[in-house]
């Protein structure tokens, strides 16, 4: 128990009244002391109506988990137990960093309501954490408060939100939002994969007739082919200290998380196998591939369990590790992002051995800075230097992008509102060519 500033301001209106009585009757400043206790009755009248803790009841609801890119609530209740109308309540929590800091703004239970929602916004993946609520309340007059302190101890998972990057994708694919992950029917007769015969209609590739069973027919038939499935897939990510950087309010690392969900639904409903593997200073996850829409839940748990780490990505013991783990033609989808020209030297020496077996797309992110900063019109020799430094990193971006394309590296830079449209098309643009 406290009492309010309400109560302040008016044992502080004593002085200026005591000042004044003093000033034109010496003998009237005893009423200011009849005025002091006048307002210490006040607050102890305020303060047996104001209700202790024991006789309310409190409830803290958190939602069972929140998604990145959108919000949640944290629902707060303080009641009465007999039912008896309560005073308006401020209540106020403590969340560490994973959400956003204003939620530590205190809200008003208003004065007839039982309950309020406290808005949750997710920063990054992880575990957000709200360790301490605090619920105040005051008298009728509002000259005294109370104040309790909850310890719920809340543990939130934070993870990827599907619906959110699906409907991402609806609006840069075209597809309905409930067919991501659907293939488009087999292509009959580009195919590698063996499926029908049929009778020959003039204009058929004549490569295509079957002798043996047009002989035993006796009319041409020919082999129908569709769309190899079954491919192995891998989604490769560098968790290295780059992929902090913060995109349209997340990190570089939840964008890419968010294009390898899309793209494990959709290759999972293919009929592809999906791996995982991560790796910054060293390997961090190596999940082999699996198949069928059970494993995405799998997937799903080891990709919202990513993490940045602080340290420098090392390419060569990764991509070293990873080929050591293919004993197949693998499609390898690396998510990753460099600075540096020695970073990209070591890019182009392992991806380049890497290409040789397997098919490697390379994604990373466009980086609006450095196009911002290059494309700027300079007022300064600051600006200038700027300028200049930003147009030598987009110089050696173009240049390690166009090496890896000799490689048969297949290269996309998207921006981050366009990756998982970019990397879903090619991903069925590189299955329906059979290029794996």
């Amino acid at each position: 128990m406290r009492p309010s500033l309400r109560a302040f301001w008016l044992v502080l209106v004593a002085v200026p009244m005591a000042l004044l009585l003093l000033a034109f009757d010496s003998s009237a400043v005893s009423l200011t002391l009849y005025y002091l206790l006048l307002v210490a009755f006040l607050v102890l009248l305020d303060l047996a109506a104001c209700p202790p803790a024991r006789r309310l009841d409190f409830a803290i609801e958190e939602p069972a988990r929140l998604f990145i890119g959108d919000r949640g609530s944290l629902k707060v209740s303080a009641a009465r137990k007999n039912g008896a109308v309560l005073s308006p309540v401020d209540v106020a929590i403590e969340v560490n960093d994973i959400l956003d800091l204003s939620a530590q703004d205190p809200v008003t239970i208003p004065e007839g309501a039982v309950s309020a929602e406290i808005e949750l916004r997710p920063h990054s993946r992880g575990i957000a954490t709200i360790d301490r609520v605090w619920f105040r309340w005051s008298g009728p007059m509002g000259l005294v408060c109370r104040q309790v302190v909850e310890a719920p101890a809340l543990r939130i998972p934070v993870v990827p939100n599907l619906q959110l990057v699906a409907q991402a994708a609806n609006d840069l694919v075209g597809a309905a939002a409930e067919d991501i992950g659907q293939r488009a029917s087999p292509l009959r007769g580009e195919g590698s994969e063996f499926t029908a015969l049929r009778d020959y209609v003039p204009g058929m590739d004549p490569r295509t007739v079957d002798w043996k069973r047009s002989a035993r027919y006796r009319g041409l038939l020919v082999k129908e082919f569709e769309t190899e499935r079954n491919h192995q897939v891998i989604l490769a990510y560098d968790t290295g200290h780059l992929m902090k950087e913060r995109l349209s309010g997340i990190t570089r690392l939840d964008h890419m998380v968010n294009a390898g969900l899309v793209l494990a639904h959709a290759a999972l409903r293919g009929g592809d196998r999906v791996g995982l593997f991560s790796f910054d200073a060293q390997v961090r996850t190596m999940v082999k591939p699996l198949s069928g829409m059970a494993a995405y839940g799998h997937l799903q748990h080891y990709l919202a369990g990513l993490e940045c780490a602080d340290s420098e990505t090392n390419y060569t013991l990764a991509m070293t590790r990873l080929a050591e783990q293919l004993t197949r033609r693998t499609l390898v989808i690396l998510f990753t992002d460099f600075v540096d020209t020695t970073t990209s030297e070591l890019m182009h020496e392992n991806l380049s051995r890497l290409a040789v077996h397997h098919f490697v797309v390379f994604v990373a992110l466009e980086d609006p800075y450095l196009n911002r900063e290059a494309a700027h019109e300079p007022e300064t020799v600051k600006d200038i230097a700027k300028a200049a430094m930003a147009s030598e990193l987009l110089k050696e971006r173009r240049l390690l992008f166009n090496r890896l394309r000799r490689q048969g590296i297949l290269c996309i830079e998207p921006g981050a509102a366009h990756l998982v449209g970019q990397v879903l098309r090619q991903y069925r643009t590189i299955i329906n060519r059979e290029l794996v």
